[in-house]
């Protein structure tokens, strides 16, 4: 008797303890992000003004311009919360079952002698960490494309090249890297 008495507490002690072990969260593709960035719309946005000041061999320019973030996140495991009765669905705290999957990043400036750089950003996350970014810059005159660059890169690639230097003349993984900085202190201040 008393061996069964201890199997059967043994039993329930396992039953409780398995139920507490978390679910890991899924890995999703970049096609499947963006189908639920599409379904679900922009979450957060933020936008701003650029001016900066150019010096050039014979004189200063200033150049001004526009930026904007768009952060899509993954609110909650859906059949979960269909499984909930009506009082924990009032309950359910959307901010803390959600989690960041992709940022959208636009910057466009204008330079006074009619050349502008348009920017764009696309930055993927699993487990709200950079996974995958994808750049588009383009320069143009009078609103007629010169030049453009676009390259996708994965965070292996990023975290192995020392500098990512293009015909743009800047670094882009210190680029990416600090839009992603900013991308996260964005997303935790919601």
């Amino acid at each position: 008797m008393k061996k069964l008495f201890l199997l059967i507490c043994h039993f329930i002690i396992t039953i409780c303890f398995s139920q507490n072990n978390s679910i890991p969260k899924k890995q999703f593709t970049l096609k499947e992000i963006d189908s639920i960035c599409l379904k679900n719309g922009s979450s957060i946005t933020s936008e701003g003004k650029i001016n900066k000041e150019i010096e050039n061999k014979s004189k200063k320019s200033l150049a001004k311009g526009t930026f904007s973030y768009s952060l899509y996140l993954n609110h909650f495991n859906e059949a979960n919360y269909i499984g909930l009765s009506n009082i924990e669905k009032r309950k359910y705290n959307f901010d803390a079952n959600s989690e960041l999957i992709k940022a959208k990043y636009h910057e466009i400036i204008y330079y006074s002698s009619s050349y502008s750089e348009t920017i764009d950003g696309e930055f993927y996350y699993v487990n709200d960490t950079l996974n995958y970014a994808k750049v588009k810059a383009v320069r143009s005159k009078n609103k007629k494309e010169i030049e453009s660059e676009k390259f996708n890169i994965g965070i292996s690639e990023l975290n192995e090249t020392k500098v990512f230097k293009t015909t743009f003349l800047f670094d882009f993984k210190h680029w990416i890297l600090t839009k992603n900085e900013d991308i996260l202190k964005i997303y935790n201040k919601k």
